[in-house]
């Protein structure tokens, strides 16, 4: 019998570590195309907002893919974190498209 909830959490962090590959391959792009460094395109807000959520995924596929509470509570804690991050990152990307529009 095939365990779905374990299929869908496994498939959770393998998405979540597809993205964090397209993501970190399109910054490597980029940063060969506009001759700039990696880590500079990488710090892009829209860049940043698609690998944290990357992160995201993957922390929630380890979610169920943990068998100790503990693990299970340390990954939830880290992807809190994260979505923190995307919200700010998205709050700051907000703002800043305000400002260019005055």
């Amino acid at each position: 019998m095939i365990e779905w909830l374990s299929v869908g959490f496994n498939a959770l962090w393998i998405i979540g570590v597809g993205l964090e590959v397209a993501a970190l391959s399109f910054a490597d792009y980029l940063a060969s195309q506009q001759k700039q460094r990696f880590w500079q395109v990488v710090q892009m807000p829209t860049l940043r907002i698609i690998i944290d959520l990357g992160l995201v995924l993957f922390c929630l596929g380890l979610v169920g893919c943990a068998s100790a509470v503990w693990e299970q509570i340390l990954w939830v804690a880290i992807a809190l974190i994260l979505i923190l991050l995307i919200w700010q990152s998205r709050k700051v990307k907000k703002h800043e498209s305000t400002t260019r529009q005055q």
